[in-house]
């Protein structure tokens, strides 16, 4: 079976756009930005496949494949951008076996988006990524890695927040109050520990 995670926003860059520190981009660089990406419209999905590990009863594989699809006013040019994807997956034995919640950044990519003469929908695909895990969801349970979180974020052309957008709530509410730490998650490494406890 097949399952989308997906969110989507329309940004209006003239009272929300923020530079890759993290701080408020100046009046005058909105305005730029507004006319570089017009009625730029974005959203973040992560396709999710599960199948039988070998013929086990209770390994699974599951399959990943991040994308962002971008775009813009049909009848103006679009600047390029990039966009950078992190997953965050979760150990199963962890959690059903100690009751934790023991999670990982799995992977961290970053693509270029091409710059367009007109506005078009476009679909920017990421490394898929697949992992083994045991299904059981009890003490039995000898671990693996599902899929958890994404962490998304769209850049411009000289490297400003277009947008940035997880599905982790702690973390958006986080990242809300404390926009200068939004660089410091996006660049988190494939490997590292990751957690939902901000207090």
């Amino acid at each position: 079976m097949t399952s989308k995670t997906a969110s989507a926003v329309i940004l209006a860059l003239s009272s929300f756009v923020l530079c890759a520190s993290g701080q408020p981009a100046a009046k005058d660089a909105k305005a730029d930005l507004s006319k570089k990406y017009p009625s730029l419209h974005i959203q973040a999905k992560v396709g999710k496949r599960n199948a039988p590990y070998q013929g086990s009863t209770y390994m699974m594989t599951m399959t990943m494949t991040p994308e962002v699809v971008i775009e813009s006013a049909r009848t103006q040019p679009m600047a390029s951008a990039s966009a950078t994807f992190l997953l965050v997956t979760s150990d199963t034995s962890a959690k059903y076996r100690r009751g934790e919640e023991q999670l990982v950044i799995a992977t961290s990519e970053t693509l270029g988006i091409p710059a367009v003469s007109k506005g078009s929908r476009r679909s920017i695909e990421f490394k898929p990524l697949s992992t083994r895990y045991d299904s059981d969801r009890d003490e039995t349970n000898v671990g693996g890695q599902e899929y958890k979180y994404f962490i998304m974020a769209v850049f411009s052309d000289d490297n400003q927040f277009l947008h940035i957008e997880t599905n982790c709530a702690e973390l958006s509410r986080h990242l809300q109050a404390h926009p200068d730490l939004r660089v410091q998650f996006l660049g988190m490494k494939p490997g590292a520990k990751f957690t939902t406890n901000f207090k």
